[in-house]
């Protein structure tokens, strides 16, 4: 009985332990992500656009790719 009982005091100890690593893990991937979107992670090139003139210039090369869809005027009758 009192090698289960230690047995199972490990067990516990390692659920705390695995636990605490998740909680750990979920923060140092939101952190890493924080930075990521801050642009902290790598050294930045002061010759790179911003990234809000990079999106507008996707969208317009994306706009102007794209084909216009024609529209048809219902008839009336």
């Amino acid at each position: 009985m009192q090698r289960v009982s230690e047995k199972l005091d490990e067990i516990n100890q390692v659920e705390a332990a695995c636990k605490a690593e998740l909680t750990r893990s979920a923060a140092l991937r939101q952190s890493i992500l924080k930075d990521a979107f801050a642009g902290k992670l790598v050294p930045q090139d002061p010759d790179d656009e911003p990234a809000s003139e990079l999106l507008a210039r996707i969208r317009a090369e994306r706009d102007a790719a794209t084909p216009k869809k024609r529209t048809r005027k219902k008839a009336t009758a």
